[in-house]
């Protein structure tokens, strides 16, 4: 057991405002993405509602059963294991710095970092070919194709962000910043990519069950 300094407690009271802080942020980051959900959701009601298929002369004359369910890329279950080894490492990394074995905690950041790489590289693929079928669809699912590459565009995009983030700590980490005391900003960044993780995770879920 490592012995606590005369620096411990304002170290430990500035982890917890940071933490708290970067919580609140997460909070509302999450109600954004709840809104982008029941935004899916509702604009999937309306490309397949009977009064939408009822407008005589419109492309969504022709019925539901012309209506093509979303179809959800293969990348995008291979980007999601590599996003899950994203949050395992870094969690990983957590329980590394706080006994002060830099070294595996340092490789363990460098490997959380490729593994957020293959996952935005996968993961554009996946995006790249609901973009396809958006725009080649001839009925009211290319709205459900497009919203879906939004979200997970908008998802993308948190995901970079995430990654420079990443990038910041392995700078900081390599400058010997982290100790058993002072390791705030990667805990913080650790649970941006737990975050990034579930609210994937809960996309695919929409995507699969209202499809």
């Amino acid at each position: 057991m490592l012995k606590q300094s005369l620096k411990m407690v304002p170290a430990r009271r500035e982890h917890y405002q940071s933490k708290l802080v970067f919580m609140l942020f997460l909070v509302s980051l999450g109600m954004f993405f709840v809104g982008s959900l029941i935004t899916y959701l509702t604009v999937r009601e309306q490309a397949f509602s009977p009064i939408a298929n009822a407008i005589p002369g419109s492309f969504m004359d022709q019925g539901p059963a012309f209506y093509h369910s979303l179809q959800i890329p293969v990348s995008f279950w291979l980007s999601t294991v590599a996003l899950i080894f994203v949050s395992i490492f870094l969690h990983r990394a957590c329980w590394l710095i706080h006994r002060e074995r830099r070294a595996e905690f340092r490789l363990l950041l460098g490997l959380a970092w490729v593994a957020a790489f293959v996952f935005t590289l996968v993961q554009g693929f996946g995006m790249a070919w609901l973009l396809d079928r958006h725009f080649s669809a001839t009925d009211g699912s290319m709205k459900v194709f497009g919203m879906s590459f939004a979200l997970a565009l908008i998802h993308a995009l948190h995901v970079i962000g995430g990654m420079v983030f990443l990038g910041f700590v392995i700078y900081q980490a390599q400058r010997d910043r982290y100790d058993h005391e002072r390791h705030f900003a990667v805990d913080n960044c650790a649970n941006y990519w737990h975050f990034l993780d579930v609210v994937w995770v809960c996309m695919l879920a929409v995507f699969l069950i209202a499809r």
